[in-house]
């Protein structure tokens, strides 16, 4: 595939992750993908979406917005914000009503236009300070 259509896939998957809330795309990544996301252990495609799951969960109005896609050869690196309102709980934190907004980067890498490996740093101390949850 070409780097054109693999930034177009990754922006998709963050696109279909919003569509689902938080499921991953089947049809977007390849049946043995694993995502490394910040500290948490590796995770397959059903561990992803229970991750995911677990964000929709906590922020129903949560989306992505993609600041920056760069492409080489089958890697794409993708800079987004997340946004969101906590209305549920999340991760054992009782709904604040707090809004995020938490930048995040990952880089993903394809094999025949599929998200093959993800890895993906976002700030999580950022993310715990605008619930309340840690002092700033």
């Amino acid at each position: 595939m070409s780097t054109k259509a693999n930034k177009s896939v990754a922006i998709r998957f963050f696109m279909a992750q919003d569509q689902l809330k938080g499921p991953l795309d089947p049809d977007i990544c390849a049946t043995d993908y694993v995502a490394k996301i910040g500290s948490n252990p590796p995770l397959d495609i059903e561990g992803h979406s229970q991750f995911g799951r677990a964000f929709y969960a906590g922020f129903p109005d949560l989306y992505h917005t993609i600041e920056d896609t760069i492409a080489e050869n089958d890697k794409v690196c993708v800079r987004f914000t997340l946004r969101g309102t906590q209305t549920g709980e999340f991760f054992n934190i009782p709904p604040t009503g707090k809004t995020i907004q938490v930048s995040a980067t990952v880089f993903m890498d394809f094999v025949d236009g599929k998200v093959v490996r993800l890895h993906g740093e976002f700030d999580q101390a950022g993310m715990m300070q605008q619930l309340g949850v840690v002092p700033a």
